[in-house]
């Protein structure tokens, strides 16, 4: 009996279409900024040396940027 119900509401739940829209298209997306991999860096600074850091950091990335 519960075979029999789970078969019935197996039919009743609409089935999946596979998405024929999207995906990715080679070129897309953000080019590099830099001619070489990149990692993320996380490290503590006192607080007063916040804006110092940033300051040299942006500098820093600038140089390395690819114009």
């Amino acid at each position: 009996m519960l075979k029999n119900f789970l078969k019935w509401v197996m039919k009743l739940q609409p089935k999946k279409k596979k998405e024929t829209r999207g995906g990715t298209r080679q070129g897309s997306g953000a080019k590099p900024k830099y001619n070489e991999g990149t990692k993320t860096v996380a490290f503590r600074c006192p607080l007063s040396k916040v804006d110092e850091l940033k300051l040299v950091v942006k500098s820093k990335l600038l140089e390395w940027s690819v114009k």
